[in-house]
């Protein structure tokens, strides 16, 4: 009898060795990422902008509900963080605020200066555009502004990089299509290192002096056309220059102060129309 009761104490102290870390932490939490030093960090992935509700869809969001987003985000505390505050940190410097979010932007449609540059302005966020290089040239050497479709011209995106509100990345400078045989940047199954090495360096570098031509700074960072990319592809970029990548994967980062491999393959949360700006954004809360 005696033997019986040390055994089932033995297995009730067991048992209460694992339930004790839950109910300190909550059922609903996540206690890795205290013990690992991780801090979360959600990314929205925005597009275009559009003031015709019936223009509007997967990737066109109406300037109405983005302004119901920016409200929402500071209603409930979220502070914006720039790239310069995520290098730092894992550089060791510098800390996340209590809630951090980056509002990102890809394609560099128009809209982002027209419509949402004064938005963030007025709500004090800052954001992250991606542009294609060659869409800027073509949009440079023509007077189009049909905000319906127009692109920056790179006189916006110099103001905008001066302007210290939309902080403006590269999206490849002519990597951006799927009709050619090749998926974004991704790597051709036919390809040697050596040839995609040499193929998607021309196009990181043909962006770097364009970038550095019309606004006198290198691009930093990129986001992946369509989000497709080789296990190669960060490697690459970052011999030219390029210091984060951004994924069209939805999930929220975990970042960690004086790291840097989390700056490769951020994962961004893509905004549609016809969703609640408290629907959406719960997806991470």
């Amino acid at each position: 009898m005696v033997i019986r009761i040390k055994k089932s104490f033995a297995v009730f102290c067991v048992a209460l060795l694992c339930v004790l870390p839950l109910i300190s932490v909550g059922i609903n939490a996540v206690p890795v990422l205290s013990v690992q030093g991780g801090e979360r960090l959600p990314v929205v992935m925005y597009h275009q902008l559009t003031t015709d509700k019936s223009k509007a869809g997967k990737y066109v969001l109406t300037v109405e509900q983005f302004e119901k987003d920016l409200v929402y985000l500071k209603e409930n505390g979220y502070s914006s963080v720039t790239l310069t505050h995520l290098f730092d940190y894992s550089e060791g410097k510098g800390s996340m605020p209590q809630k951090p979010v980056m509002i990102t932007f890809d394609d560099g449609c128009e809209t982002v200066y027209t419509y949402a540059l004064p938005l963030l302005e007025k709500y004090g966020y800052t954001a992250v555009c991606f542009i294609i290089g060659t869409v800027t040239d073509k949009y440079s050497g023509i007077n189009d502004h049909n905000l319906a479709y127009s692109n920056l011209d790179w006189n916006e995106v110099k103001k905008l990089c001066n302007g210290g509100v939309i902080e403006i990345q590269s999206h490849t400078y002519d990597l951006h299509e799927n009709t050619k045989g090749r998926n974004g940047i991704k790597k051709l199954k036919s390809e040697t290192f050596e040839q995609y090495n040499e193929f998607l360096t021309a196009d990181a570098l043909k962006m770097k002096e364009k970038m550095i031509e019309n606004t006198g700074a290198a691009p930093v960072a990129i986001a992946y056309p369509f989000g497709s990319f080789s296990k190669e592809s960060a490697g690459i970029l970052k011999n030219c220059g390029i210091k984060a990548t951004f994924t069209c994967e939805e999930k929220v980062n975990i970042i960690k102060k004086a790291e840097s491999d989390w700056l490769f393959g951020l994962g961004r949360y893509n905004r549609p129309e016809g969703v609640s700006s408290e629907s959406f954004f719960e997806k991470w809360e």
